[in-house]
């Protein structure tokens, strides 16, 4: 049985929740309950390539540090439990978004940074996820071209890209197992 998702321009609330210039990032919202490791994956190699910035809030079972730790994944560490990691190979990408998925089906978010000269530093989340609107205060958003908050019910996409920068793009870019709701999209 193939799974739905919907697409939409994302809500003034959502788009009001992160400090990017509003005139800048197009955003879209993808809604979809089965967010999986494969389709992380599929979104990281079809929407960028590598390499690509995974930032766990929090690494709350304990084990993400240690796996990171014994497959000899360097990551930069910003709080006692939250993490930023540069994805550069696949077998990367492979590991992070498995630990992502499990993150993201436990109620956390997990975000995914695309650009030009990106560094750990640079990515740092604020100490309270919870303030909003969220500011990557390290973060020049001259070098950011896309930016994904991946949630337990979907994903919010901003972007400077115009491969990607409307609902009607989207579906190009999701795996073929997932179903596209018309009726509930901006299509």
């Amino acid at each position: 049985m193939e799974k739905e998702y919907f697409v939409q321009y994302s809500d003034q609330s959502i788009i009001n929740s992160f400090s990017f210039p509003k005139d800048v990032f197009a955003s879209i919202s993808i809604g979809m309950t089965d967010i999986t490791n494969d389709l992380i994956i599929s979104l990281v190699q079809k929407m960028f390539g590598l390499p690509v910035f995974f930032v766990l809030n929090s690494m709350i079972f304990g084990y993400e540090k240690e796996t990171l730790i014994s497959n000899n994944i360097p990551f930069f560490e910003f709080s006692s439990d939250g993490a930023v990691i540069k994805v550069d190979s696949t077998e990367k990408l492979h590991l992070i978004s498995k630990l992502a998925e499990e993150l993201v089906s436990n109620g956390l978010s997990v975000f995914i940074f695309h650009g030009n000269d990106l560094s750990e530093q640079d990515l740092i989340p604020p100490k309270h996820w919870m303030d909003k609107p969220l500011v990557f205060e390290n973060l020049d958003v001259n070098k950011l071209e896309t930016f994904v908050d991946i949630e337990e019910v979907g994903f919010t996409i901003f972007t400077k890209s115009s491969l990607f920068d409307s609902p009607e793009k989207i579906p190009n870019y999701i795996p073929n197992d997932y179903l596209l709701n018309i009726d509930s999209s901006d299509i």
